[in-house]
């Protein structure tokens, strides 16, 4: 984790900071070919909320007033832990928040004795499919993934939003030891 800052248990009174960060965050696509996203936020924290039932969350927070700056939303699905959702305020972006939120998902799999963690990204937005190459994650043919798996993705198509600009990414955790 950068310094500053700490991953911690999503609270209940994080919600309506949470919705700040997501909606944030999801301003930046309207500069990389996608204003529908920018232009339709998450429309209150009863939202955010459904995107976490059944979900684990964690909590990027400042590590001096504890206040949220990123999250991570994620859940079993087909062997993997399906990462749904990420965001990082882009106030508190370009500095590791984000991949320290998603190597604490990768260490949940991990504990979990899961295959790996898998997600659906934009191919084209270059903090997307670029940032999580870095972080070792690889594409998967939806054909060549589990059918539950496919069926995810595939919901996962924001509407509107043309398939070939999205893809599907793992990273796997060979012999239950992260990479």
């Amino acid at each position: 984790m950068p310094p500053g800052y700490r991953i911690r248990a999503r609270r209940e009174e994080d919600d309506a900071a949470l919705l700040g960060v997501e909606n944030r965050a999801a301003a930046l696509f309207r500069d990389h070919g996608y204003p529908a996203l920018a232009d339709n936020p998450l429309a209150d924290v009863g939202a955010l909320r459904r995107l976490f039932a059944g979900n684990r969350v964690w909590t990027a927070a400042d590590s001096e007033g504890d206040a949220p700056v990123g999250y991570a939303v994620a859940g079993p699905l087909a062997g993997f832990l399906h990462l749904h959702e990420l965001s990082v305020d882009p106030v508190h972006g370009r500095r590791g928040v984000g991949a320290a939120l998603v190597g604490a998902v990768v260490e949940a799999a991990r504990d979990a004795g899961l295959e790996g963690v898998s997600l659906s990204t934009f191919r084209f937005v270059p903090f997307n499919r670029p940032f999580y190459e870095r972080l070792g994650f690889c594409e998967l043919a939806p054909g060549d993934a589990p059918p539950a798996l496919r069926d995810a993705f595939l919901r996962e198509v924001p509407q509107g939003i043309d398939m070939k600009d999205r893809l599907l990414m793992v990273r796997r955790i060979p012999d239950g030891n992260a990479s």
